[in-house]
């Protein structure tokens, strides 16, 4: 579908070169620009290639048809390419990214080449164009779903609190130990409270309470550019 837009486009432009005489863009008052590119983030969980919608936002004058294709790039260099057009009036399109070769994090969208055309109207008697490189630039996030456990043990008027931490890796086909900063937190009333921040490692982080009293506890963390966030389910000691 992307093939014929961008063909029909083109043999139109042809029609009004024959049909009526040129006259430069800036002559016609043609221009056409992109104004913002962005996307839906993409949560990988598994190693699958992912559906994701692009976005595209512009501003134009005396324009009749247009194409406008972006390319995206991922942690290895190009993964896919989006294009919008004004056959069915696309702002809009549905690409496919790949994570087990094109990677986690931030993807980037652009540059883009801009194709757009003004016939002159019923006479055909002007004409302009614009063909060109648009270096707008828009971004969005290819993240591994990340999971988070908690074991609570009680000895005495002491409790262990132990956390487990993996994010799955489409490169590697699996889960893998991950080593964010892990939040340990306690249920007080409705709320819970954040009584230390530990950096994992190698996907494990330990907290020592002294406490009397049995208490409920959790473990959590916040997403990055690569990997989603993950709260524990809570334990009670």
């Amino acid at each position: 579908m992307k093939f014929i837009r961008r063909a029909l486009v083109s043999a139109i432009a042809a029609v009004a070169l024959i049909v009526g005489p040129a006259v430069s863009a800036e002559a016609a008052g043609t221009s056409f620009d992109v104004t913002k590119l962005s996307a839906d983030n993409v949560v990988v969980s598994d190693w699958d290639c992912k559906k994701t919608n692009v976005y595209m936002k512009h501003k134009k004058s005396k324009v009749d048809d247009w194409d406008v294709e972006t390319k995206i790039y991922g942690k290895h260099g190009l993964s896919d390419w989006a294009d919008f057009s004004s056959y069915g009036g696309s702002t809009k399109d549905r690409i496919s990214i790949c994570p087990t070769s094109d990677g986690l994090g931030k993807y980037t969208l652009g540059p883009s080449e801009i194709s757009a055309y003004y016939y002159g109207g019923y006479d055909y008697d002007e004409y302009g164009e614009v063909e060109r490189a648009d270096h707008t630039k828009g971004s969005f996030y290819v993240r591994g779903k990340s999971y988070a456990s908690l074991a609570a043990k009680r000895s005495g008027k002491t409790v262990t609190l132990t956390s487990k931490t993996k994010v799955y890796n489409p490169e590697k086909y699996d889960k893998v130990s991950y080593s964010p900063k892990v939040k340990f937190q306690v249920k007080s009333g409705s709320k819970w409270k954040t009584i230390k921040t530990v950096t994992a490692k190698k996907g494990k982080a330990t907290y020592k309470v002294k406490t009397t009293s049995k208490k409920t506890y959790r473990v959590t963390f916040s997403q990055v550019s690569w990997a989603t966030g993950a709260t524990s389910k809570s334990a009670k000691r």
